[in-house]
Parts: C-alpha cells; structure tokens; sequence
C-alpha cells in the first residue's frame, strides 16, 4: 500500500489527525534498521519480570518494575552502559544512572521508562517491551496497555505453564490476531515439568490458541534456561522486515478505511446545497451533542473524584504522620530540615498519584459511556498535560530543634555555678576564710560574664540537635532533656502542627487542584471536538462556496475526491 500517496491524499483533503500517523508510518518504513517493538504481556505473577530480569546484565529490573504503577518499561539491549531515562508526563525528561533508583517517587508522573541494558542476549534491534498485568483489576493498567498496543509490532505472550490459559489470555489473542500482528507464546517456570509434560502443554495451548506451535517456547528464569527463547527470538529476526511490511500494511489499511468514510461523508454532502447545510447542520448539532456528553461526563465523576480526594489526604496524613515520627524519635543535626524535606517529597508523590487517578478515573468513565453516538475522544485525554498543578507554599511553623531543650543553656550555667559554690566551699573549709571569698569571687565572675556560655547554648540549639552542643555539661544536660522531654513533645508538636496547620492546608489544596483538573478537563475535551468538528464544516463551507463561485470548479473538486476513494479502494 502507497503511504505516500495516502498521505498526499490526506494533506490535500486536510485531515491533520490522519496526517500526523501517516508520517510515523513513513518514518518507520524509511528507516534502514527499523527496531522491532515487542511487548511482553501476561497475567500478574506470570513471570514476566523476572524474565526480563534473566535477560538483562542489570540485575536490577525486578526492583524496578514492580507494578505499582501503570508505567510501560522499554528496554534497549546491547547498550555500553546500563542507564535509564523517564520520560515525565510534562515532557521532560529524567536521566538516571542506577536503575535501581527508579523508585515510585521518580515514576510518579512517568508515563514511559526507557532502560538501556549492556546484554547481548535478546538483539540490538528488539525493543522488549514490560507492560502491566493482563487481567490486573487496575483500570490504569488496562488502559496503559491498551494504548500501547497500537505501537506494538508483534507480542511476545507469557504465561506460567503450571497455569490454565485464562479467558482474558484467549480474548487478547483473537483481538490481536485481527490487527495482523503475530504472536508468540513464552511459557516460564518449565523446570517445574517433565518432558513430556512440557510437549502436552505446548500441543494443549497450540491447540485452544490456533497458534504455531513453534511460536511457543518454554523457559526457566530462575534455573538459567532461556535456550528455546534465544532460538525463538533468532527466527523472529529472520522475520523481522515480514512482520514490520504486514503490521506497517495493516495501519495503512485501518488509515485508508477511515478516510473512506470521511470522503463518503463529503461526497454524500456536497450533491446540492441542502444537502451541504444539511451535513454542516449536523456537524453542529453534533458539536452540541458532544459538550452535552462531555458535561455530562464530568458531573458523573463528581462522586468518584471527591473519593479519591479523600483517600489522598487520608493517605497522605498516613504516610507524613510515619515519615515525621521516625525522624522526631531518631537522632539528627537538623530536625526541622528533615522534616520540611520529608512534607515535600511526600506532598509531591501524592499530588501526582492524585493528578494520575483523577485522569485515569476520567478515562475510565468514558470508555464505559463511549458508544458511536457522540463518542469522547480518549486520545485527547490520554495526552492531557496535568504537571502545571502542584502544592507549593505548605506552612511549616514547628522549631522541632528547640522542643523540649528551651531551657537546656540555663540549667546548665545553674548546674555550672552549683559546682562552683561547692567547690568554693570546700576550699574554705580547707584553706579558711580567705580561700572561700576567692572562689565565691571566681563563681561571681563565671556567672556574670557567663552571658557568652548562656548565648553559645542557645543559638546552638536553635540551629542543629541540643545533644551534640559544645562541652560535658551541656551534652549531659541535653542528653536526659532529650530523652525526657525533648522526643515526647516533639511528637505532641507534630500531631498539632498536623491537625492544626499541614492536613487543613493540604485538603485544601487538593480540593482546588481538583477542581482546576475538572475544569481544565471540560475546557481541553470541549476544544478538541471543536478543532474536530471545525475541520469538517470548513471543508463543508469550501466545498459549498466553490459550488456557488465557480460551478466548474466544484465539479473538478467532486471528481478529485471520487478519484480518491478510487485509488484507495485499489490500494
């Protein structure tokens, strides 16, 4: 099939949407060593993961791809060092050298993890994809992997071979198998079976699937036996210019049907002028009926959002409630660093994950309303832009390193001239009358131009942990005011610095987020189904002014799009 020409067919038509995946198209056929994109899909506890783990020189996969998160993972082989790089929700773009570092709070917005792995054993040219459990009772796990699936350009299916082929497996095969794409079947943890058993399940599975069954392989991760998916992925290398000319022709069919119908569409419009005002009339009408639904939409959701309101700050006052009380009970330098540091990172990884369900929860009601009839494009909310809204500006009144040691600098200069007295005291019951009034003069002169002990004490306190301020008296002092006063208060100060001040903050702040999401969500779905609707009346109004202008010309302009749908029905 001619992409370029069903691309020449689209610019001059206008339709920008089919223009844009044309060119990707285009760009993949151009290259010369165009990577092959091979997901790997399964069921959780399928042994996806580890797999990719016994792949990879890393080592460090199985951390990091936990699914916590409804993130796709593309690893790169044959790399000269193992990095990776998130690609955030916002554009940008994280570099990280230790893929062991890629934690929940660096993937919190991602939406793809690049891994870029040393090892040899999977080829340079295959993109081994890790997407989210099949049948995962996330709706944002579903959804992620249905959108990924178009990028996709053959599927690597694993399931552990102690298991039955589920539904959802036996679904997600007929449904791929309509988009041309071929399938192979990697069955893991095949240490746990005979030979024989081995052979009965690859016939059982060949048979309910109607796959090859060379397309299926058996492995063990965990006891190193990767033979039949190394020969496995060496005969899809052989395949690969095949498999990349069928999938790039199966996009380029499902493109040129879609402009069929859009060039019927206009033909069947343009047979007179009521029949242009009328298409134009609906074209309106079905701008109207689009707002109605995405309206509609958004006040359904209400509920589902003030939910997940409510579990964020709930969550969160958990999670910041355990981070301030393992550092208050602990010992540290800077306690009132740690802590603004720790409401921060905590206030950001929940702001995101809030951000990330309100989208999801948005798609997910959508897709249940979505029928033919004023249907919400969800492309438009999958590429919704939500990094603008964040909680900047939390209060943070505590001074959790003076609690409990206020008065630590004057019991110990009172500790320090009780010494002294005593020891005054002493020498003039030793050495008389004379001794005494030297020491008592020596014990006024401490105190008295001790105002530099008392201040060393107090701005010491102020700025880092009592226990470790200069001299024995001191650290003994702040010692037993630590472990009598200063732990316990600390922890009152932060259950009313929560209370009183940080969760009121962070609900609110919340709530005006989600109330900026909704509303930024009904401006965006409201202006691309106008963009969209827009782009048919223009060439509605063109074509109907042309008819007026200049007769002859409109009628080129008929045989032109009649000779278009005739080319792409020869196609």
């Amino acid at each position: 099939m001619d992409s370029y020409k069903i691309l020449q067919i689209a610019e001059d038509l206008g339709f920008a949407d089919l223009c844009k995946d044309l060119k990707i198209i285009s760009q993949k056929r151009e290259s010369a060593n165009c990577p092959l994109v091979l997901p790997l899909v399964g069921e959780f506890s399928s042994g996806k993961t580890t797999l990719i783990n016994a792949l990879t020189d890393s080592k460090k996969l199985e951390t990091a791809t936990k699914p916590t998160t409804a993130t796709i993972y593309e690893i790169h082989f044959g790399c000269d060092v193992c990095h990776a790089k998130v690609m955030n929700g916002d554009g940008t773009i994280t570099e990280v050298s230790d893929i062991a570092e890629l934690k929940n709070e660096i993937l919190a917005d991602a939406t793809v993890v690049e891994v870029y792995d040393t090892s040899n054993k999977v080829p340079s040219s295959t993109i081994l994809v890790d997407t989210p459990g099949l049948s995962s009772p996330d709706p944002r796990h579903k959804q992620t992997l249905v959108d990924f699936m178009p990028h996709a350009d053959a599927i690597l299916l694993v399931s552990d071979i102690n298991q039955q082929i589920t539904r959802s497996i036996t679904d997600f095969i007929k449904t791929i198998s309509l988009s041309k794409r071929p399938i192979y079947i990697v069955l893991t943890k095949s240490d746990t079976k005979a030979e024989s058993e081995i052979v009965a399940a690859k016939e059982y599975i060949s048979n309910n699937t109607q796959l090859p069954i060379e397309n299926i392989a058996c492995v063990s991760a965990t006891k190193g036996n990767l033979n039949e998916l190394y020969c496995l992925f060496e005969d899809i290398q052989k395949s690969k210019n095949e498999i990349l000319a069928k999938v790039n022709a199966q996009r380029l069919k499902n493109i040129a049907d879609e402009m069929l119908k859009r060039i019927d569409d206009l033909l069947a419009a343009s047979a007179s002028d009521k029949d242009a005002d009328e298409a134009i009339r609906r074209q309106q009408y079905e701008l109207k009926k689009l707002n109605r639904n995405i309206d509609s939409l958004i006040e359904s959701i209400q509920s589902d959002i003030e939910e997940i309101e409510r579990n964020t700050v709930r969550n969160f006052e958990d999670r910041v409630f355990e981070r301030l009380d393992t550092l208050v009970v602990g010992k540290s330098t800077n306690f009132d660093a740690e802590a603004v540091s720790a409401i921060n990172t905590t206030s950001s990884l929940f702001i995101n994950e809030f951000k990330t369900a309100v989208k999801e929860c948005i798609s997910k009601k959508a897709m249940e309303v979505r029928t033919s009839d004023g249907a919400i494009d969800l492309r438009s909310i999958a590429e919704m832009d939500l990094s603008a809204y964040s909680v900047d500006g939390l209060s943070y009144n505590l001074n959790l390193n003076q609690v409990g040691h206020e008065y630590d600098g004057w019991i110990a200069t009172g500790v320090k001239v009780a010494a002294v007295a005593a020891a005054a005291y002493a020498g003039g019951a030793v050495a008389g009358g004379s001794a005494l009034f030297d020491a008592a003069d020596t014990a006024s002169d401490v105190l008295f131009d001790g105002d530099k002990v008392v201040s060393t004490v107090t701005n010491s306190a102020s700025s880092q942990n009592p226990i470790g301020g200069k001299g024995i008296v001191e650290s003994v002092v702040g010692y037993f005011t630590e472990q009598y006063a200063g732990k316990p208060q600390r922890r009152r100060a932060i259950h009313n610095y929560l209370d009183g001040t940080l969760l009121p903050e962070f609900k609110m702040s919340v709530n005006n987020i989600s109330s900026l999401l909704k509303q930024t969500v009904r401006e965006d779905l409201r202006r691309e189904a106008s963009s969209s609707v827009e782009e048919m009346t223009n060439i509605l109004e063109s074509m109907k002014q042309a008819r007026h202008d200049k007769v002859q010309e409109f009628n080129k302009r008929m045989e032109i799009l009649r000779d278009y749908k005739n080319e792409l029905l020869t196609i």
